[in-house]
């Protein structure tokens, strides 16, 4: 019996080559499809484009599972099965994007406008391309049969843009573990430039920083406006507060920023290269009073902090009460959950992987180790110990501006060969 299955795997015709453009077209139409799903966060409503997504993977007859954390914000996760001779690869995207004001745009933000060889949209680049390409990838291993050593599991997955400590990312870790354990995984986080009408590199993100909100808060006497008062809660916030924008942090050179330098993708002195090497903070927010000759009893401040990685959050919160110098501010940490990520090694079987896929589906194109100075969700799934590399659509270093800004779009010639990448890569990866 053995032996007649075995001849009978032998001789069964093997599958076609995928059609790259073909493939390229539909990651096009659901590309176009979700960006006219307005999930931007607030509020998100993602699971409106879970339901789209869920609509496309049923007649397809692959699993998948709309998980909903509280009202209209929900994740949808789907599998192919594999053998199970090793633990899974997880595709990851995200379906909520940032709002988008209409009057700042050339075309409307949820419209999907083909114009001059892209595709105008929000989320066309951030990242709504991803989730379109990681869906046909799926298709594609479903209709092709394909012999797979591992399951291949993609997460479509809310509220990344919010940065909250509640994150929804967290709530799938702690929720629903074992719906998303794997062992590799692929996110968004690094940068592929598109220049020239092609894929001219992949930086791929082994290391990001991280994200910390602080509030601060000042409190004082109120009392009359015409009155001197130098405890006035307003004065010392902003004495902080301008302090805090002035402040350094020392120059750190982590070897995952080293390598990003040296590989060029960012100018020496730029200030992109300055937040690699150093902690950085926003003042965003302030909030105080209420009447204009009232002085107000507390005063806030919403701060943004990029830290880098490995870095303790007792120092740092020690470093801030020193520079803001106001013992009547508190330096309240507002989150996310705190922890010591290691950084993704680049020496790994899995980057080989990528570079493999990129030489295929993007002759040329050197693939480099990168760290960025913004910050994703691939920490709370590298803390269930996947090994998660950022490999993002392909951008212009134009297009990078449109990115939470005006006009965000993505070439349309690019769609193609970065599904071929993940295609590749995957069967690669996973494949028997």
């Amino acid at each position: 019996m053995k032996a007649l299955a075995l001849l009978l795997a032998l001789s069964a015709p093997a599958s076609a080559a995928p059609d790259w453009a073909a493939l390229g077209r539909e990651t096009k139409e659901h590309l176009v499809n979700l960006i006219r799903i307005d999930t931007s966060n607030p509020p998100g409503n993602e699971i409106a484009a879970a339901y789209y997504l869920k609509g496309v993977l049923d007649p397809a007859g692959i699993a998948n599972e709309i998980l909903v954390a509280t009202g209209t914000r929900a994740s949808l996760v789907a599998r192919v099965k594999g053998a199970g001779s090793k633990r899974p690869l997880l595709l990851i995207c995200h379906t909520d994007v940032v709002p988008a004001e209409a009057k700042d745009w050339s075309v409307p933000p949820f419209a999907a406008v083909e114009k001059d060889g892209y595709l105008y949209g929000r989320g066309a680049g951030d990242i709504k391309s991803m989730c379109a390409a990681e869906l046909v990838v799926l298709l594609e291993l479903k209709r092709q049969n394909a012999a797979l050593a591992r399951d291949v599991i993609f997460l479509a997955q809310a509220d990344e843009e919010s940065g909250a400590a509640d994150s929804h990312a967290l709530w799938l870790t702690k929720n629903h573990a074992a719906k998303i354990s794997a062992e590799l995984g692929i996110n968004e986080g690094g940068f592929t430039l598109w220049k020239d009408g092609r894929i001219a590199s992949f930086e791929l993100q082994v290391a990001e920083k991280r994200y910390v909100d602080l509030k601060l808060v000042a409190r004082g006497p109120t009392g009359h406006s015409s009155l001197p008062n130098d405890k006035n809660a307003v004065h010392a916030l902003v004495r902080a507060a301008a302090r805090l924008s002035e402040w350094k942090a020392p120059r750190e050179l982590t070897p995952a920023a080293a390598a990003t330098l040296a590989g060029g993708a960012m100018t020496a002195g730029s200030p992109e290269a300055e937040a690699l090497q150093r902690d950085t903070c926003a003042v965003t927010i302030l909030k105080a009073g209420y009447k204009s000759n009232v002085v107000p009893a507390e005063a806030q401040a919403e701060v943004n902090c990029r830290l880098l990685p490995g870095r303790a959050l007792a120092p740092f919160l020690a470093e801030i009460k020193r520079v803001i110098a106001e013992p009547a501010v508190e330096v309240r940490y507002e989150g996310p959950a705190f922890g010591t990520l290691a950084d993704m090694p680049f020496d790994h079987p899995f980057v080989a992987d990528i570079q493999a896929a990129a030489r295929e589906a993007a002759p040329g194109a050197p693939v480099r180790p990168y760290m960025s100075i913004w910050s994703t969700d691939a920490g709370a799934y590298r803390s269930l110990g996947i090994k998660v590399y950022g490999l993002d659509p392909p951008l212009t270093l134009e297009d990078v501006e449109g990115v939470h800004g005006n006009d965000e779009r993505i070439p349309l010639a690019a769609i193609e060969p970065y599904t071929k990448l993940l295609y590749l890569l995957t069967q690669r990866s996973a494949g028997r």
